[in-house]
């Protein structure tokens, strides 16, 4: 296998050069992305990355864990089984990923017809483009979803979510939460940026605090893009 030259090999001391070596290869991006709330076992991983073959998530994984950015692990009981995370490390890219997604939109060259977001990406999407405003009263509400634009089985995630002076989202369970909202992923992106009726998800509890939650990013697309 021939050596990848780095910019350093030409002289180039610039950092921010080397963080693009780092994360500039295809599918570098999404398997971190699907890492940062939570690890995920190989199968899963592959499962939220349509179009990935299993020999290049097992080249990105070894080359991602080789850059200090992923790490194996092992699921808590019940479950007991090999898994992949993201390290302290990779999970300081947070903001910089936010302010990359906010740049992209003024892309010219985007084109997301026909296209979705696995529970990750649209829970990172909504940490990404809520707005930076105190939430009163505040909400937490459960989010329970499953991207089946492949897969109408595809496993169910859940996230809780609350805002108050921010918003926060994490992988856990919400103890008691005012209301749940469960659908698919890509439905819930379209009940939030495009507009799309809530009836498309099942809202369970107080549905007033939801319609709260999605009309805090109505035209949150297009105030980003100005």
């Amino acid at each position: 296998m021939p050596i990848k030259r780095t910019y350093a090999s030409h002289g180039d001391a610039c950092a921010t050069s080397h963080a693009m070596e780092l994360l500039g290869d295809r599918w570098t991006y999404p398997v971190i992305r699907e890492l940062l709330l939570a690890p995920k076992r190989f199968a899963e991983l592959e499962a939220c990355l349509p179009g990935i073959t299993p020999a290049v998530l097992t080249a990105r994984l070894r080359q991602l864990e080789g850059s200090g950015l992923v790490v194996r692990t092992t699921l808590p009981a019940p479950a007991g089984v090999a898994a992949y995370a993201a390290t302290n490390w990779a999970k300081q890219l947070q903001p910089i990923f936010e302010a990359l997604a906010r740049w992209a939109l003024g892309s010219p060259l985007r084109d997301v017809d026909g296209c979705g977001l696995t529970p990750d990406a649209i829970v990172q999407s909504m940490l990404t483009m809520a707005p930076a405003a105190p939430m009163n009263p505040p909400l937490d509400i459960e989010l329970r979803l499953a991207d089946t634009r492949l897969n109408r089985d595809a496993p169910q995630y859940g996230y809780r979510l609350r805002w108050d002076d921010e918003l926060t989202i994490e992988r856990a369970v919400a103890e008691s939460p005012q209301a749940a909202v469960v659908g698919d992923s890509s439905a819930w992106a379209g009940v939030l940026y495009e507009g799309s009726g809530l009836d498309v998800m099942e809202v369970c509890g107080d549905r007033d605090a939801v319609e709260r939650l999605v009309a805090a990013f109505a035209g949150v697309l297009e105030v980003a893009t100005l």
